[in-house]
């Protein structure tokens, strides 16, 4: 009873601070001898939200947006296939990996809404998830992502619309990282030595490297304690910074488990797994291992089992699933009943969602 109580308080607050505060959510890199392992809690409102395989080949162009209507699109055929976790609808994508190793985490950001995306222009709009499956679509490097925002633009909202901005990071094969924030509408990217700390929370990241400092500094002399519960963003930000940082593949223990381990010590409520979804995808071994708010164990996916040719259904997996282990032959073939059921609970005008659902049926293979 006392699991339930607190899971529907979380879920009230949440629904009440999204316009203001954004969602809670940490992600970050390990380098695991150089091989880099991926780490990400999406703590949300807990709700529907799917694992989706996209495939390879498939003809798409950037959807309608209401609040531009006139705007130009961009055309592409995706160049990877790709596993992603969504809760808004297919090809609306919050996190995921390619086959080229490519690794893309949204978090939205604190205090910062989506009228901070560029102005107008002459570069296609796009929503910003939608930015993120072209981007895991057609790229297979931190550079090319970034080079990418010369052709594309995230949408500015409609007007009134009190929607956080969203915050990137992005990882390749290659072990380079970027932290991709959009201030005043400009692009602030942070890469090399400008991002010393792989992490990202729901602050902008010159607030967030400024409190680690600090944090590591002070835990010198008297470690802070975590607070018990409601842990604020740059905290989550400075005590996962600390354990990456901290990470020694020959010492530290298995870097998924070590990951897991990061992701437990940032979540949100100590007595409970509240992420909508723990990820942590191991980019050398073409594996994601997952849990959800409503089942602790941890389950995985084999990325190198899936047929990402467009020429077979799109394969999906309830992350609710009562599930364990490898669930790799657990995913049936999506159908538009399951983007209506992601959907339903959202704010989208009826028009909206139905528009959502619909959009994958836009899409053509081409192989």
């Amino acid at each position: 009873m006392k699991k339930i109580i607190s899971v529907l308080i979380f879920t009230i607050l949440c629904i009440c601070l999204v316009p203001v505060t954004g969602l809670p959510s940490t992600t970050f890199v390990l380098n695991n001898s150089g091989q880099p392992v991926y780490g990400k809690n999406m703590d949300s409102v807990h709700m529907p939200a799917y694992v989706i395989v996209n495939k390879r080949g498939v003809a798409k162009t950037s959807a309608n947006l209401a609040q531009e209507p006139d705007a130009n699109h961009i055309s592409w055929t995706s160049q990877y296939g790709s596993v992603t976790f969504n809760f808004i609808a297919r090809e609306w994508s919050h996190d995921g990996i390619n086959e080229a190793g490519l690794f893309i985490s949204t978090i939205q950001g604190e205090g910062l809404m989506s009228d901070e995306y560029p102005e107008p222009d002459s570069r296609a709009p796009m929503g910003p998830l939608q930015c993120v499956q072209y981007q895991l679509d057609n790229f297979s490097t931190v550079d090319e992502v970034i080079a990418s925002f010369q052709s594309i633009r995230p949408a500015k909202p409609p007007e009134n619309s009190t929607t956080p901005a969203l915050n990137w990071l992005v990882a390749d094969s290659q072990g380079k990282c970027a932290n991709i924030e959009f201030l005043d509408g400009k692009m602030v990217c942070h890469t090399n030595w400008t991002l010393p700390v792989r992490v990202l929370s729901n602050s902008t990241y010159k607030q967030s490297i400024v409190y680690f400092w600090k944090y590591r500094f002070r835990n010198l002399f008297s470690p802070i304690p975590i607070p018990e519960d409601n842990k604020p963003s740059l905290l989550r930000f400075a005590v996962a910074g600390d354990m990456v940082k901290k990470y020694r593949p020959q010492s530290s223990g298995r870097a998924v488990d070590y990951a897991f381990q990061i992701l437990q010590d940032v979540e949100v409520s100590p007595t409970y797994h509240s992420a909508l979804w723990s990820a942590v995808y191991d980019s050398a071994n073409k594996q994601i291992h997952f849990r959800s708010w409503n089942n602790d164990r941890i389950r995985w996916i084999d990325l190198s089992a899936f047929d990402y040719s467009c020429t077979t259904p799109v394969k999906v997996l309830d992350t609710r699933a009562d599930l364990a282990g490898d669930v790799t032959n657990s995913f049936v073939d999506y159908t538009k009943e399951i983007d209506l059921e992601m959907l339903k609970n959202s704010a989208f005008s009826d028009e909206e969602k139905a528009y959502r659902a619909s959009y994958p049926d836009t899409t053509v293979c081409t192989e």
